[in-house]
């Protein structure tokens, strides 16, 4: 079957669905009064306050950056159980899936299981590791329910949250504990998740303070290989938190969280050998934990001034069948204070301080050279938005000077112009520039890439060739830098259509790459010859694109949301091997096209139908064909404090490869047609 254009029987199935939903939806169009596919209409969707792109509450409508907000109503009616299938949605956010917990996650270009040019927040609080300069998804299970939203900027944010926010930040925010009252407990089967159980209870301590304890256990079946065989990829999770928020006296707000969590899952390395075969399989096993506490203090002062003082503590393990680990504790203080300066300037400035010190084990196939190191960071930013027309023309400046014992001291800055001509249409124009900090493990890795066989195309000699990847002890690592141009439009058109576009172009210097420095003889056990690179800083590339989101409903109890992105990356050729073939793999993990159809129909009053539709095109890079994805999920409530639910995802294929390891040499999967029947009981 082609992957090129959508396959007739397709059609006929969603034309299909939509029939069956047109004739549900007209016979009980008029009879039932609560017919909205979720809570809000698109007026007030585009009303709905973010934080997460100028650190204060904003209307969606008035941000002047590429900003999208997934809904709890989203994340339920999509019938996803991780965050990475939840990101999906999101027009220029790249998802793929490497094993049955594990997965490959960006923003605007360069993914990877590693990826590194995106900020994740869990509720404020980074959950990005120094170790690679990323998110490890597979220990970053959450309860779906308890999430009241996800804000997804695209696009540079680390004038404001720092290093490592390059191509976006996304911020989970967890929903206040007075929204979480009485008992819930979730329960599913299914094919892939083979078992997942959730349990939750909301209560009261006093008239001002609020609470939910909660936990989760979910199982994971594995996945298949290239050859359809099972992988070693079967895996769980555990965790147990809370969280209280308590109104104080002054008309303060405290918050105190706190999660323990345990991951388990498994993997199948190709690992070099200097004798034929040259390559075997190695099964290991994963095993990653920790614990966390938040406390947050807010408080509104006088003439619209607030302050907010935040700290966390974060204690992470992980082990891979004991040769490579690593140990981390993070402590970390952040400071805010908005105050008005006349009637035009809305400032914001703050601090920040982060601790996090690691201790990092090695084996045969990675190797650390310096065995624990203390990463320390600190920084102070400000952000003025000025008002040069009310209500129709901003001007936003921002800097923010960081300082790490890594690459030293950092600046960041951004502009942004918001102009809003009348009340249906707005448009926005932002240039910024971000960096990225050398991560722990290019600083300090030692990894056993590959052996080449002898007498190959790649290697005359009669030597088998090892490729080892070292530090640059010689000239150590400097910080990557971007800078970003974006323009953006959105229009209310009418009251059943929203659209919102946004355009950019990116240029990266700097980048992460290596050099060939050496080719060597070492004669034991037997003789081979041994390819040093060191990482360098020598790369660069460009990228430019486009994103477009519609939102539709033609009538109340039907709701349509068509996305599409365009990605371009081009590298230029340097004529070094290594780097040339870096920047074609960088290149190749993000796919030209992408889009997204969601279909919401509320077929009767508890009854709701949902079909996603999603494309991604070719991965060039892992020759991985382009795709076309189906998911469909219906639920029905028998009682008003039931929800029973089944799922299907990607169905339109039995298996399919998504994306391909980049940096640990891992075997591809294939991620396989799945079913999923949920049940959910709030009392």
């Amino acid at each position: 079957m082609s992957n090129s254009i959508l396959p007739h029987y397709l059609v006929c199935l969603w034309r299909a669905s939509i029939g069956l939903a047109l004739t549900c939806g007209s016979l009980a169009a008029y009879a039932e009064s609560a017919r909205n596919v979720a809570d809000l209409s698109l007026e007030d969707l585009m009303n709905i306050e973010v934080t997460s792109a100028s650190r204060k509450a904003q209307r969606l409508s008035d941000t002047a950056a590429a900003v999208f907000v997934i809904t709890g109503d989203d994340i339920r009616r999509s019938g996803a159980s991780s965050i990475p299938e939840i990101l999906q949605m999101v027009p220029g956010v790249q998802v793929g899936r490497l094993a049955s917990n594990r997965w490959a996650v960006t923003v605007r270009g360069f993914d990877g299981r590693f990826a590194n040019k995106l900020l994740v927040l869990r509720d404020g609080r980074s959950i990005y590791s120094p170790l690679f300069s990323g998110v490890l998804w597979e220990e970053q299970d959450m309860n779906l329910e308890d999430i009241d939203s996800i804000e997804v900027i695209r696009g540079p944010g680390a004038a404001l949250w720092g290093a490592n926010a390059v191509n976006g930040v996304i911020n989970i925010i967890t929903k206040k504990a007075k929204d979480t009252q009485g008992a819930m407990v979730s329960a599913g089967v299914g094919t892939l998740e083979r078992a997942a159980l959730t349990a939750r209870y909301g209560g009261m301590m006093g008239d001002e303070t609020r609470f939910r304890i909660y936990a989760k256990a979910v199982d994971r079946s594995s996945m298949v290989d290239m050859n359809g065989e099972r992988a070693n990829d079967s895996s769980g999770s555990d965790l147990a938190g809370f969280r209280i928020d308590s109104r104080l006296r002054d008309d303060s707000r405290l918050t105190f969280s706190g999660e323990s969590r345990k991951s388990r899952g498994g993997d199948t390395w190709a690992t070099p050998v200097l004798t034929a075969p040259y390559s075997l399989n190695k099964a290991v096993r994963q095993f990653n934990s920790g614990s966390n506490l938040l406390g947050r203090y807010e408080r509104n002062l006088e003439e619209g001034s607030a302050i907010t003082f935040q700290a966390f503590v974060d204690h992470s393990e992980l082990d891979i069948d004991g040769s490579v680990g690593e140990r981390r504790n993070t402590i970390d203080f952040d400071f805010q204070h908005r105050l008005h300066a006349g009637e035009r300037n809305d400032i914001i400035w703050g601090l920040n301080v982060r601790n996090s010190r690691d201790s990092l084990t090695g084996g045969g196939y990675i190797n650390f050279a310096v065995p624990s190191r203390t990463f320390r960071l600190a920084s102070v930013y400000v952000q003025d938005e000025i008002t040069i027309v009310p209500d129709k023309l901003r001007l936003t400046v921002g800097a923010r000077f960081e300082h790490n014992n890594f690459s030293g001291s950092e600046p960041q800055a951004n502009v942004r112009v918001f102009w809003r001509p009348d009340a249906m249409h707005s448009l926005w124009t932002a240039a910024s520039r971000a960096t990225r900090t050398p991560s722990r493990g290019e600083t300090d890795a030692i990894v056993q890439l590959s052996v080449t066989p002898p007498l190959s195309p790649q290697n005359p000699t009669p030597f088998p060739m090892l490729l080892r990847s070292v530090p640059n002890v010689a000239q150590g690592l400097v910080s990557e830098h971007v800078d970003s141009l974006e323009f953006g439009y959105r229009a209310q058109l009418g009251t059943r259509l929203s659209l919102d576009a946004a355009l950019f172009a990116n240029r990266y210097r700097r980048l992460r790459s290596a050099s060939i420095v050496s080719t060597g003889l070492e004669f034991a056990p037997a003789p081979y010859l041994v390819t040093t690179i060191a990482v360098d800083n020598l790369a660069s590339a460009e990228t430019r694109g486009i994103e477009l989101a519609l939102d539709w409903r033609p009538y109340s109890w039907w709701r349509l949301q068509p996305s599409y992105a365009w990605f371009r990356m081009t590298a230029p050729v340097t004529g070094d091997p290594v780097r040339d073939s870096d920047g074609e793999r960088i290149a190749g993990n993000s796919p030209r096209h992408q889009f997204s159809l969601r279909s919401q129909f509320d077929v009767a009053e508890r009854q709701r139908l949902d079909l996603w539709l999603h494309y991604v095109s070719s991965l060039t890079y892992a020759n991985i064909p382009g795709r076309w994805d189906l998911d469909i999920r219906y639920a029905w409530r028998p009682r008003k404090d039931l929800e029973l639910a089944v799922t299907g995802q990607n169905l339109l294929h039995k298996q399919l490869p998504q994306f391909k390891s980049d940096n640990l040499a891992s075997i591809q999967l294939q991620v396989q047609r799945s079913a999923q029947l949920n049940a959910k009981w709030q009392f």
